[in-house]
């Protein structure tokens, strides 16, 4: 003893459901997403963040330093080369600082 169908295939019932879905029906018709949202990323190891910065910073003192050698004559004796050159000294100082930190290993491994 079962319920009596109410339609004949599975094509006709489909048929049923969007017509009452989509003209006004109890329940709204949901889009799927196009593309899923990505999942969320795990933040790189402190060693290999520290090892990019130092990347970053070593990456940036070649453009100044690039950008210092290619100052026409008439701007070598100005105040920008002046703050261009104190720039690299600082940039100098924060990539050997950078170099230098011995990062422990952690877990018992030092």
């Amino acid at each position: 003893m079962g319920r009596k169908r109410q339609y004949a295939s599975a094509a006709e019932r489909l048929r049923a459901f969007r017509a009452r879905t989509v003209d006004g029906g109890t329940k709204p018709v949901v889009a799927a997403p196009a593309v899923l949202p990505a999942a969320p990323r795990r933040k790189s190891s402190r060693p290999a963040r520290l090892v990019a910065i130092e990347n970053e910073v070593r990456a940036l003192l070649e453009e100044y330093q690039d950008w210092r050698a290619r100052l026409p004559d008439s701007l070598q004796d100005s105040g920008l080369a002046n703050k261009l050159d104190e720039a690299i000294d600082r940039l100098t100082e924060v990539a050997e600082t950078l170099a230098d930190i011995d990062l422990p290993r952690g877990f018992g491994r030092d």
